[in-house]
């Protein structure tokens, strides 16, 4: 019912989130972009953190919109070295645990992916799922400062298996900064998203990631969504 390291949140899938910290300091705003975020992407991978998220949105049943709901465990495990495309990678499992519940069924929810970054930099190389393996033809660089205009980082292309042989389209990643920082080195918000094409170049999903950045380099999750022909569904953090 829902899927992206940064990769997107589609439905049938999973989302790449973090949990972080927060910053201080002077009384006054710094300029949108003035944090690194390539260095906290990096951090991520390395790292990885356990967050309670919320569920819901709705899934498309016999030609009728069904709305679900509920939480669950977001789990982003520390990245480890190991092989992607023949490539070798740091590579970080995310799973979604958890209970939704619609049209008065309370039913169990799971989902995976295993994202691929360089080691080094932590540049996006690719991701694999049970009915997808997308690869970068290059790897898609995560920028150090992003701003409040749109900035197309790179393309996936998107196969049916590691085996390459069944292109499925094409995934283009952008990157934005949606809110400045706040007043004394407080987190702005990055946005990630993530426009699925077909093999015809139809737009098939829509997918977005929001995080909180600080001034310290660490990401926070804010929120996360996905559209495509079968639903939507959007993931958030409890009200405190």
């Amino acid at each position: 019912m829902l899927h992206h390291g940064v990769r997107r949140p589609a439905v049938g899938a999973t989302v790449a989130l973090v949990l972080a910290a927060c910053g201080g300091g002077s009384s006054d705003a710094p300029p949108f972009g003035s944090y690194d975020l390539q260095s906290a992407m990096l951090a991520l991978a390395q790292s990885g953190e356990t967050v309670g998220v919320l569920l819901d949105g709705s899934v498309i049943t016999n030609g009728t919109s069904v709305p679900f709901d509920g939480s669950g465990t977001l789990t982003l495990t520390p990245g480890v070295d190991g092989m992607f495309n023949g490539m070798t990678a740091l590579l970080q499992t995310e799973t979604i645990a958890g209970t939704v519940t619609a049209a008065g069924q309370s039913l169990p929810y799971s989902s995976s992916v295993v994202n691929a970054y360089d080691g080094a930099t932590g540049a996006i190389l690719g991701e694999s799922q049970t009915s997808e393996f997308d690869v970068a033809t290059a790897p898609i660089a995560i920028p150090s400062m992003v701003d409040s205009s749109p900035m197309v980082l790179g393309t996936l292309l998107r196969y049916a298996d590691d085996t390459l042989s069944v292109p499925l389209g094409t995934t283009q990643i952008s990157v934005v900064v949606v809110s400045p920082p706040a007043p004394g080195n407080g987190p702005e918000v990055v946005q990630f998203t993530f426009q699925a094409y077909d093999t015809a170049q139809t737009l098939v999903e829509t997918d977005t990631v929001s995080y909180s950045l600080t001034a310290a380099g660490v990401l926070s999750f804010e929120s996360a969504s996905a559209h495509n022909a079968s639903g939507s569904v959007s993931v958030t953090l409890p009200a405190p």
